[in-house]
């Protein structure tokens, strides 16, 4: 009896188990609808571009089961951008976002994401300051691509009017005269404005500007400006005025240091303790060197003589750098001489008498650009460059570059010194007239023309990457 209850039992569990199975009302055996993704316009993990550019993801989405209804959720940095299945991003602020997709139906979500490196489209390249004929200054940028991207097809090309596109409605004004790099910004002078303009460095949109309604003297020409953590600026002004630039207070004052009347020219070196500013004073006959730790000047060193054109030779060594003028004798002016001196114009270092054909190319109005990766001095004359190593004393008599068009209006070198950027003006010239050549620093080789791709170039600087 006892035997007969246990397999009465046994019979009893096995029949509830298989009633149990055929009831679908006790489970659920609806298929669930798995999401996929995937986007055909990334390649990579990580994608770069630069500001401004848009990006655009169109995805491609599938589902295991087809009426199941999809909502979409894109989210940059984990906050909800757009519900749209399609994702079109300005990319209008440099910076590095995660950028995500949550596509979801009643069964779930599924998503997918990747990292987007906003860049500055003005990370390294050519800077140039131009003039347009109205007299109005903008700017042009030719971006510097790697090798690698070099590969990929791009192509160095300029693009015209950096400033009034990253700054709609505002304008540079008339008559730039001068650009400089100081940190994470870049300063543009203008004489028309009677201003000075101070936009950053990756973005080219403007932060500050800087004017001196008190002073109608403020005509800025040339800016010394080091590109450190120097509080101030000196700005060689119309008329010879000197001005000093608080570049934290943008605060424009004059300063009893400098002289009251040079020439409009200047030059100025750095090194990590001090920053030396040169002038020319023409009613005396001396050289003026002005820093923040000293004050000097050549005494009688040029009296009876005239100045042609000075610089500042920089050098690995800080103590090697030195500041060169030439000059010449007012009795006889065929006769250039060099006088090198220490930076704070404490010593003499060298004073010599100039061979070959400096004097005949090299004057007042020559435009200067010094290499010291080769230590040469690069200056024009009409369509000619020439090239002389200025630590010795005979010079070239025949041109380092004849350039085929225009004026020469400006030079600038590559960061590394082996690459020579030529503008080129050309009044003649229909549509635009200005022009960029390159030139190989040590051959004098031409590797690129930039014909006809700007306005009249004022000022070319290098903007080298940080």
């Amino acid at each position: 009896m006892k035997y007969l209850s246990r397999y009465l039992l046994i019979a009893l569990v096995v029949l509830s188990q298989i009633s149990c199975d055929k009831d679908d009302t006790l489970q659920d055996t609806r298929a669930i609808s798995e999401i996929g993704v995937v986007f055909n316009e990334i390649k990579d993990p990580i994608v770069n571009m630069d500001k401004n550019q848009v990006l655009t993801i169109d995805p491609v989405i599938t589902q295991t089961e087809k009426d199941k209804e999809l909502t979409y959720e894109w989210e940059v940095n984990y906050k909800v951008f757009s519900t749209e299945k399609k994702l079109v991003y300005p990319c209008s602020k440099i910076g590095t976002y995660t950028i995500r997709l949550n596509v979801s139906n009643a069964d779930g979500s599924t998503f997918k994401s990747f990292k987007l490196n906003v860049n500055s489209a003005y990370e390294e390249g050519l800077l140039v300051l131009t003039e347009d004929e109205n007299g109005e200054g903008d700017l042009a940028f030719m971006r510097k691509f790697s090798q690698a991207e070099i590969a990929d097809g791009k192509v160095e090309s300029f693009v015209n009017n950096c400033f009034t596109l990253n700054n709609p409605g505002l304008k540079l004004g008339k008559a730039p005269t001068d650009i400089a790099k100081r940190l994470q910004q870049v300063y543009i002078t203008s004489k028309g404005e009677k201003k000075v303009y101070l936009i950053n460095n990756k973005t080219f949109e403007l932060e500050a500007t800087v004017a001196a309604p008190d002073i109608p003297e403020f005509k800025p020409l040339k800016i010394n400006v080091p590109d450190n953590l120097g509080r101030s600026a000196v700005v060689l002004c119309e008329q010879g005025k000197i001005y000093n630039l608080a570049v934290l207070e943008f605060l424009v004052s004059p300063d009893t240091k400098y002289p009251t009347n040079v020439i409009e020219k200047t030059t100025f070196g750095f090194d990590l303790n001090d920053t030396y500013h040169y002038f020319w004073d023409n009613t005396t006959s001396k050289i003026h060197q002005v820093s923040a730790y000293s004050k000097s000047d050549s005494k009688t060193e040029f009296q009876g003589r005239n100045m042609v054109q000075f610089f500042y030779a920089d050098a690995p060594v800080y103590a090697d750098a030195a500041f060169y003028v030439i000059s010449h004798s007012s009795e006889n002016p065929s006769i250039y001489s060099k006088t090198v001196y220490s930076k704070n114009l404490s010593t003499i270092k060298e004073k010599t008498d100039l061979t070959g054909g400096i004097a005949s190319a090299l004057n007042s109005n020559s435009i200067l650009e010094v290499n010291t990766a080769y230590k040469k001095l690069l200056y024009t004359n009409g369509n000619k460059i020439y090239s002389w190593f200025y630590t010795g004393t005979d010079s070239p008599v025949t041109a380092f570059i004849t350039v085929d068009e225009g004026v020469i209006t400006g030079m600038t070198q590559s960061t590394d010194g082996k690459l020579l950027y030529v503008g080129l003006y050309n009044a003649s010239a229909s549509g635009l007239k200005g022009s960029i050549y390159v030139y190989n620093m040590d051959t004098g080789a031409l590797i690129a023309k930039h014909v006809g791709v700007m306005d009249k170039p004022v000022k070319l600087f290098y903007k080298k990457k940080d």
